[in-house]
């Protein structure tokens, strides 16, 4: 039997740059991640136990122990909790990733948010003897949809500080992180967009995205209930929510011209409605023949 490829080969990996104003810091976003993501969005169960993950994680190619230590990193990054059933444990999604995960989906059909004159912002001054906090906030407030406006200032449309909740928290004594506003008019406001999320990127990511999933849809014939079409499904899917993350989904006076994202979201809901119930079908058969 030949086994199956390992598709999160050549998917997109974001990683985190260490320059404080690079507008490419971001969390790093693994596709072996994103993987177990879509496992739990498309079985319809909020907890899954660990020898069915690592067996479904083997339909993409991915081997038993490689699957078992992906899981333990991330249940040390909180984006996955353990509960002991017997000798068995079972995961659910968690924190901050496991929130963007359950919403991203439905995100994706609402309005962005209306431009009211201003940013808001989080303005933080971190000692060097503080970096990994620094580190950890940059990295989860970039997670959840801020921008660079420059060192030491996060921006937002809406307030988003309550996603990062348990960051600011945790803020050292000598350090500072301070909410605010920066009003600007619309012109200002769309042209520091571009760099504080870099939208230019961003733009020819999407649309590389759409036509790869238009050039799907042009595929001949009618997938299949089976591990092919789950892997096929995945590799045109899992990059893609990855790379939204980048996506602000910011009031149209400040986008682009000509930005990707409707005719992103019209392909991927054809390719959904194409590739998702056959792939569905395959994996709560599988579930069934390991959890039964």
């Amino acid at each position: 039997m030949v086994p199956p490829p390992h598709v999160t080969k050549g998917l997109t990996v974001v990683t985190a740059n260490a320059m404080e104003g690079s507008p490419a810091s971001r969390a790093r976003r693994n596709p072996t991640t994103g993987l177990v993501a879509t496992l739990f969005q498309m079985s319809g169960k909020t907890h899954l136990p660990g020898p069915v993950l690592v067996a479904l994680l083997g339909e993409f190619g991915i081997g038993e122990a490689a699957a078992r230590r992906h899981l333990a990193r991330m249940r040390e990054d909180d984006q996955l909790s353990g509960t002991r059933d017997g000798r068995t444990t079972r995961y659910r999604m968690s924190g901050t990733f496991g929130d963007r995960a359950r919403r991203l989906g439905t995100d994706l059909g609402t309005p962005p948010p209306a431009w009211e004159g201003h940013y808001h912002a989080l303005l933080f001054a971190v000692p060097e003897s503080r970096r990994a906090y620094r580190d950890r906030l940059r990295r989860i407030a970039t997670y959840v949809g801020y921008g660079v406006l420059q060192p030491g200032v996060l921006i937002s449309v809406p307030d988003r500080s309550g996603e990062l909740a348990g960051v600011l928290s945790g803020c050292p004594d000598d350090a500072r992180v301070t909410p605010a506003t920066i009003g600007m008019d619309v012109e200002e406001a769309a042209r520091v967009a571009v760099p504080a999320w870099d939208l230019d990127d961003v733009a020819r990511t999407l649309t590389g995205h759409a036509e790869r999933l238009e050039a799907a849809l042009r595929e001949p014939g009618t997938p299949a209930a089976d591990g092919s079409t789950l892997r096929r499904l995945a590799d045109l899917f899992n990059a893609l929510f990855i790379d939204l993350l980048r996506d602000p989904r910011l009031p149209p006076e400040l986008r682009p011209p000509d930005w990707p994202f409707a005719r992103l979201l019209r392909a991927m809901g054809e390719a959904r409605e194409r590739f998702q119930p056959p792939a569905v079908e395959f994996l709560h058969r599988r579930l069934s023949e390991l959890d039964p």
